[in-house]
């Protein structure tokens, strides 16, 4: 399957609002070298924030991006991970 050269692939992650949170999600990209096209995050109240990070889909094979996703929604600061590509 070929993608359109500007396809990404992209992860929501709602973690708590921890102040090392956002760095232990992109430390799994960190451990591939990757360096995500998009990353944000936004407060959702006082406890939680939305991460979203979005890498390059001709940098990662999607089944590659899945396992990621699965191994940050293991982490004890990860309420709930959506992975989209």
């Amino acid at each position: 399957m070929q993608r359109h050269k500007n396809a990404g692939l992209r992860l929501k992650a709602i973690v708590e609002s921890d102040p090392g949170a956002l760095v232990r999600v992109l430390q799994f990209f960190q451990t591939r070298n990757l360096v995500p096209r998009h990353v944000s995050a936004t407060r959702l109240g006082a406890q939680f924030l939305e991460a979203e990070i979005e890498i390059d889909a001709t940098e990662l094979e999607s089944a590659a991006f899945r396992s990621i996703a699965a191994k940050i929604a293991e982490l004890p600061i990860v309420v709930a991970v959506v992975a989209c590509d």
